[in-house]
Parts: C-alpha cells; sequence; structure tokens
C-alpha cells in the first residue's frame, strides 16, 4: 500500500493531481528519499540572467503582476482544478468495481459482465463507508495541494519575471506595460506559449518536489487519521450467509468461488 501512496504522490508533483485512496503505514525516510530522487532537478537549470537583463527585471515584474496576479493559482485550483480531482475521487480511486475487486481477489476480468448497478451495490454490501471514507481522503488532499500551489506562487512569478526579462527588452516591457494592443502584443502573443516552457519558469517549478516532501508526513498522518475513523471492508468471509447469498447473486459466480478466490492478505484492502 505504501508503494501505491507513493506512486500517486508522484502524480501530484507533476501534475498538482493524483493521490492516495488509503492508507495504514507512514513512509519511511529512505522512501521519501527514493520519491524524491524521481524527480530531481527535474527541469534541468536555467542559464543565470545577464547583467542587462537582471536589469530588466523589475519591468518585467510589472508585466508579470498584470498577467499572473497575485491568487492565481489559488483561482486555478477552485475553479479549474477541484473539479478534476473531485471526479478522479470519485471515479478511478474509489470506483465500486476496485473496491469489489480488493475485498474478493476477483479479477477486473471476473467483474467486466457484471452490471453496474449490482457493482455499486456489492461495493457497498462489502464497503458501507467506502465512499464516505474516499470524500474524506480526497478533500483532505485536495485542500493540501491547493496549500501547496499557493505557497509555490511566489516562485513562479519570479521565474515569470526572469523569463520576460530574458525575452523582452526594456522598450518592449515598457510597451506591453501601457497597451497590450500595440506592436509589441504581436510578439508577446506569438512568445507566450514558450514563454511557460522557459527555463527560468521550470526551474521555479523545481519548488514544488522539495516543498511536497516536506507535506508528504503530514498527509500521510492525516490519512492514517481520517482511515482510522471508519470500519474497514468486509470479505466475503466476515460477511453473514445472507449477504454472501446476495453478494454471489449481485457478482453473478456461486458462493464457493467468492470464499475461493478471498485474499489470504489484506495489506492492499481498505
Amino acid at each position: 500500500m505504501k508503494k501505491t501512496i507513493l506512486a500517486a504522490a508522484s502524480g501530484i508533483a507533476l501534475a498538482f493531481t493524483a493521490a492516495p485512496a488509503a492508507a495504514q503505514d507512514e513512509p519511511t525516510a529512505a522512501e521519501l528519499e527514493a520519491l524524491g530522487g524521481l524527480f530531481g532537478d527535474m527541469f534541468g537549470s536555467a542559464d543565470p540572467l545577464t547583467a542587462e537583463q537582471e536589469l530588466r527585471v523589475p519591468a518585467a515584474k510589472l508585466v508579470v503582476t498584470k498577467l499572473f496576479p497575485e491568487g492565481t493559482y489559488a483561482k486555478m485550483m477552485d475553479e479549474t482544478m477541484r473539479p478534476v480531482f473531485e471526479q478522479m475521487f470519485g471515479g478511478a480511486i474509489g470506483g465500486p468495481g476496485l473496491t469489489v475487486g480488493q475485498l474478493t481477489g476477483l479479477s477486473p476480468l471476473d467483474l467486466a459482465e457484471v452490471d453496474e448497478a449490482d457493482l455499486a451495490e456489492a461495493a457497498q454490501l462489502l464497503d458501507p463507508n467506502g465512499a464516505e471514507r474516499n470524500k474524506a481522503i480526497g478533500d483532505m488532499t485536495i485542500n493540501l495541494i491547493g496549500e501547496i500551489v499557493v505557497d509555490i506562487e511566489p516562485a513562479y512569478r519570479a521565474g515569470l519575471a526572469r523569463a520576460y526579462a530574458v525575452r523582452f527588452t526594456g522598450a518592449e516591457l515598457a510597451d506591453m506595460n501601457a497597451y497590450f494592443s500595440t506592436p509589441i502584443g504581436s510578439k508577446y502573443a506569438a512568445e507566450s506559449f514558450l514563454i511557460f516552457a522557459d527555463p527560468q519558469v521550470m526551474q521555479a517549478m523545481n519548488e514544488m518536489m522539495p516543498a511536497m516532501m516536506e507535506r508528504m508526513p503530514e498527509m500521510m498522518g492525516s490519512i492514517s487519521e481520517i482511515t482510522e475513523q471508519f470500519p474497514v471492508g468486509r470479505k466475503f468471509s466476515e460477511l453473514s450467509e445472507s449477504e454472501q447469498s446476495q453478494l454471489a447473486g449481485l457478482l453473478g459466480v456461486s458462493a464457493d468461488e467468492l470464499a475461493t478466490s478471498e485474499p489470504a492478505a489484506a495489506d492492499d484492502t481498505f
């Protein structure tokens, strides 16, 4: 389960998305270090600014203030990323097929022909607290990611300012601050997409991984606290005889097959 959590954390760092479905153990320092090593200086190093470019940074900061005002990341999280995360937690991470497969040992192929409504009912039977638990973990993770991206916004804005200072002259920066519809606006339009892949910007994004690693123990602790608040899902052998018959009927398999396929260990269950 810890490996699953660490892999999910990798996705968070790369795309501000993805998070673990559940956790039982906190990662060790060695595991956190290994995760950090997957990224390292992932965007490379930008060349130092020349003296002339450094002089243009204040004017570039004025441009960035207009193009990327303070609070942009927070607004992006609330209006754009949060719905994506909520759909992710409500779908792939907390899907009934995953729950049933983990708690019964049935493979995706075994469950492929099961009606979606029956699959959802089976998941509810096995793990009545699953949806509420996943929502609590999802809300915590989304809020934590939101805090992280807000924390790194100053570094990102500084990187943008350095990139503009590299790509535009002082006169051009002055023109942009006056009117984005002047001739320099055409150059800006041509360069704007490239700006976000500029080494100066990407170097600033390296702040993400240290910030993520710093908050990872907090995240793991919060997940552990959440999982302790909810009873774990039940396996087939833990159901009553009537519930076993009900589950077998929902999944279209025999009770004997479910008893045989039940996982022997609980390492990867909820």
